[in-house]
């Protein structure tokens, strides 16, 4: 079909005026673009702070930590277990009924740090009187972690996390929930059989760093009555248990050249390990006696360096001394009564739950 000249020259000016059209909105967008760039980019105007408001500093935390009379953990979770300090007095184990029992276990005593503890036990053999024990180290188990916080709202759409029941966290300082991860650390009366003879170790204290422990050990003959007490330390970087009888000889040597004894030889000689000096790894306090069935004579409060292995008297009356408490013994909290774990379920449906 042809076109007439006017035809087309009509289409061709609408054909410019559509380019033209196009033309002149692309250039209009390029030059808003900039425009707006300048404008949000103008100088920043400083606010005043309103006179009624002033600058406060937010509430510290609790700053205590975990104390070793907390009964809180590290990761600040309850453990349902109650902390004192064990070496507040020299303590002995009770053995009257021993022979009739025939078993005795001391009290844990737990590291400074809480992440092991110790014990002692005690047998009498019936059928030859005589009486053994051994040392007994435990390491804790960590306490269970605590459950992953979420919002309120999502208790009612699920049930909460179920925390560890109290007898989870008290059991890892049960000696008889943890015989499988216990080690021995000495024993005294299982190389040889003799009658009548008892031996027996108690424990003292841990040292500052828990790095060592403090133990005794007290042998004589059953009904007859104590003969001699020697200390014992173990050192956990050592893995090794040190008898120290030269602490004996220098105290009986002293008292044969600067005091008037002449039955040395016969006296009973017992020595009372009181525990480490304060923030201490090597030093040991401690009290001496010698006695015979007449009368009992104190042989002065000495020191003894560990790492040194010197002795050394410090004075000769029996005054009290101030040692340090480093061990802790753990008794469990009352159990708070069990939840009723279907209240979330009247969280959810409180309409079902209606009489």
């Amino acid at each position: 079909m042809k076109q007439t000249s006017a035809e087309y020259l009509t289409h061709a000016c609408q054909r410019s005026l559509i380019l033209a059209l196009l033309g002149w909105s692309l250039f209009a967008t390029v030059w808003e673009v900039p425009a707006l760039a300048r404008s949000r980019t103008g100088p920043v105007i400083p606010m005043a702070t309103p006179p009624g408001i002033k600058p406060q500093s937010l509430p510290q935390g609790d700053t205590r930590g975990s104390s070793p009379l907390s009964v809180d953990t590290a990761t600040n979770t309850r453990d349902y277990m109650h902390y004192e300090p064990y070496n507040t007095f020299p303590r002995e184990m009770d053995l009257w009924s021993l022979e009739k029992t025939r078993f005795v276990r001391s009290i844990p005593v737990i590291s400074p740090d809480r992440s092991e503890f110790v014990y002692t036990e005690v047998l009498f053999v019936p059928n030859i009187r005589q009486t053994i024990g051994k040392l007994y180290r435990v390491p804790v188990t960590p306490a269970p972690a605590p459950p992953q916080e979420h919002l309120p709202s999502e208790d009612i759409a699920q049930a909460p996390a179920t925390l560890p029941g109290p007898k989870v966290y008290q059991d890892r300082y049960n000696p008889e929930r943890t015989t499988k991860q216990r080690t021995v650390l000495a024993k005294v009366g299982y190389d040889q059989v003799k009658p009548f003879d008892f031996r027996v170790l108690t424990i003292t204290d841990w040292s500052a760093s828990g790095r060592r422990l403090l133990f005794k050990e007290r042998s004589g003959v059953l009904h007859v009555g104590l003969r001699v007490t020697d200390i014992l330390v173990y050192d956990a970087e050592k893995g090794t248990v040190t008898i120290y009888p030269e602490v004996h000889r220098v105290i009986k040597n002293y008292w044969l050249t600067h005091g008037n004894q002449p039955n040395m030889e016969s006296l009973v000689w017992e020595i009372q390990p009181l525990g480490w000096e304060t923030d201490s790894d090597s030093n040991v306090l401690l009290k001496a006696w010698a006695y015979d069935k007449k009368e009992k004579k104190f042989l002065g409060l000495w020191r003894y360096d560990v790492d040194a292995e010197r002795t050394t008297l410090l004075q000769l009356e029996d005054d009290p001394v101030a040692v340090a408490a480093n061990g802790w013994m753990a008794t469990p909290d009352p159990i708070p009564p069990t939840p009723d774990p279907s209240a979330w379920q009247r969280l959810r449906h409180p309409f079902q739950h209606q009489p």
